[in-house]
């Protein structure tokens, strides 16, 4: 019993989840293609990410637009994905939604934030979008993406990835007038065992299981 506790013990804490907030607090050119990059650095993983979430807070001026804008993440390791493409930008409204910035949380298999006025939704008092949203994923021509454009670049592209090294958000504005401003943004961050770690850690259940029926039949 006390060598399946202590394995037990082992195989839990090979699982990581981390926090990670950066505040950044600059203005997004407005109507500007080459935008805004801010690059932090993550270390401190001995393993591969199996799940990855994404923060961020864009703020804005009255005039401020969040179908205006296209933000990505990318890792030097080699995921990348496009969290916001133009949101709510369709073929009867090529501007987009008219919602004042974003402070949101982005994960896997969330609904859609391209289309977030087809679910519940809510504003915080300054208009930007609150909540928990599936990232946009498109990865499309801002000048061209529409909702019915495949999402293939979600956050999936970061499973299996070593965590550690830099990661860039690319922000930018791609419409004239009102100012957005990336406040901050983070990542959460759940690694696991590599699979020569997995097992052995099976073998080692194997053999308690082994032990426990020895005991058994003694």
């Amino acid at each position: 019993m006390r060598f399946s506790m202590v394995l037990i013990s082992l195989v839990s804490c090979a699982v990581q989840a981390d926090t990670w907030t950066w505040s950044v607090n600059q203005s997004v050119p407005d109507n500007d293609f080459s935008g805004l990059q801010n690059t932090q650095s993550v270390s401190g993983y001995a393993e591969v990410i199996e799940s990855i979430s994404v923060r961020l807070h864009l703020s804005g001026d009255p005039l401020a637009f969040g179908g205006d804008l296209f933000v990505s993440l990318q890792s030097d390791n080699g995921g990348y994905a496009v969290l916001l493409n133009r949101a709510g930008r369709t073929e009867a409204d090529p501007f987009g939604y008219d919602n004042n910035g974003f402070d949101v949380r982005f994960e896997l298999g969330g609904a859609d934030i391209h289309r977030y006025r087809d679910f519940d939704f809510t504003y915080n008092p300054e208009g930007a979008l609150l909540g928990t949203w599936g990232a946009d994923a498109r990865h499309v021509d801002p000048d061209l993406v529409l909702d019915s454009d495949a999402r293939t670049r979600d956050l999936d592209q970061f499973t299996g990835i070593n965590p550690n090294g830099n990661w860039t958000l690319f922000a930018a504005d791609l419409s004239q007038f009102g100012t957005s401003r990336l406040e901050s943004w983070g990542l959460d961050i759940v690694v696991v065992p590599e699979p020569a770690a997995l097992l052995l850690a099976g073998m080692l259940l194997g053999l308690a299981g082994l032990q426990a029926c020895w005991r058994r039949k003694r």
